[in-house]
């Protein structure tokens, strides 16, 4: 089950659409990647085992900088 979940998250994160702020701003200043997670958890509802369940995980850049995820891990 963790091994379909950790599939499953790293599927999304491959899909996910990241795009870097295009707003103006000077050479001097660097902005901050931040990432947010409004809902980090999910209980899953009780399943048989071989049922394949999912669940999306809304990842947001909430700082002013291109946010790169280089490696997922399930705790």
């Amino acid at each position: 089950m963790k091994k379909r979940f950790f599939l499953l998250m790293l599927s999304f994160l491959w899909i996910l659409p990241l795009s870097a702020d295009t707003g103006t701003s000077s050479s001097s200043t660097q902005g901050t990647p931040r990432i947010t997670l409004p809902d980090p958890s999910y209980e899953f509802d009780p399943a048989i085992e071989g049922d394949v369940v999912t669940h999306e995980f809304t990842l947001v850049n909430s700082g002013n900088a291109l946010l790169e995820i280089l490696k997922v891990q399930t705790g």
